[in-house]
């Protein structure tokens, strides 16, 4: 055995990731969250919205170290097999928002 021989030990940690979750409720229904931003946020299987359409959603965003859910109201920006839904929120909320987004980004 050589004297470097403990370096090919290969260790693999083992450790679980952070659940972090996100979802949207527009009229009753809920969709899949497929990007959020502090400005918009872009629903999965959003055939059903037009472009310019006004919408009232519920958002609950949860992880390891906070859950919130607040209300909103926003335009359809972009329409088909995703929608972009253009919002504006209040300061208080775009600051959690933009917590929560840091913390999923930290921990990927």
């Amino acid at each position: 055995m050589g004297m470097f021989d403990f370096l090919k030990v290969t260790v693999t940690e083992k450790s679980t990731a952070p659940r972090y979750d996100a979802k949207v409720v527009i009229d009753g229904k809920q969709y899949a969250v497929a990007n959020l931003g502090i400005s918009s946020v872009t629903v999965s299987k959003g055939s059903a919205f037009k472009k310019g359409q006004k919408v009232n959603f519920d958002i609950s965003l949860k992880d390891p170290k906070e859950s919130l859910a607040f209300k909103g109201s926003g335009v359809v920006a972009e329409s088909g097999g995703e929608a972009k839904i253009a919002y504006n929120l209040s300061e208080q909320n775009r600051m959690a928002v933009a917590r929560f987004l840091a913390r999923y980004m930290i921990s990927r």
